[in-house]
């Protein structure tokens, strides 16, 4: 394979995969592996002085605070070039996100549909659902709207429903026509 020239980002819902796949394909291609949830936490301590989870920064201090540092977070990682760097899920959903990756090798990674909200209801209800809507209704409605973007900006998809080498094999397979 040629070798990597730019990042290669990683979109797609909460929970397809995207870091541990992520982190194994840099690990693979010998480049850093960067997560923009930790870039946006990191961001945020050193601005407010005081360690948070990017749930608790979007609970605390709501959406379009999160989101504007979310923005400041992928302008930072997307100039380290070569690099694999996962973003979270609705990282790429603002225009002005868009814009940044689009010099990026985009792929979207997901999961089947009904293995994605089982792994996001173990861990309670996220930030980002609606807290008056029904878990499986918020669910569907975010996923048909988001994978439409998703299909819009990727270069491509991977479907991530076996083991993480088998997404990076298929991952890496589809890579050769971009670098």
């Amino acid at each position: 394979m040629a070798s990597l020239h730019k990042p290669i980002v990683l979109i797609g819902f909460k929970h397809t995969g995207k870091s541990v796949v992520g982190r194994a394909l840099a690990d693979k291609l010998a480049v850093p592996f960067l997560d923009l949830d930790q870039k946006i936490e990191s961001l945020y301590e050193t601005q407010f002085n005081e360690k948070c989870t990017c749930r608790q920064i979007m609970q605390n201090k709501g959406e379009d605070f999160f989101r504007s540092l979310e923005g400041a977070a992928l302008s930072q990682v997307v100039d380290l070039k070569p690099s694999v760097i996962s973003l979270g899920g609705g990282a790429p959903l603002s225009v002005e996100n868009q814009e940044v990756i689009k010099s990026c090798i985009v792929i979207h990674l997901t999961s089947p549909r009904e293995v994605v909200f089982e792994r996001i209801c173990r861990g309670g209800q996220p930030a980002f659902f609606n807290s008056g809507e029904d878990l499986l209704e918020s669910f569907n409605r975010m996923w048909d709207d988001r994978q439409q973007i998703y299909e819009k900006i990727r270069n491509f998809t991977v479907e991530n429903d076996g083991s993480v080498d088998e997404a990076v094999f298929s991952l890496i397979k589809k890579l050769e026509r971009y670098i």
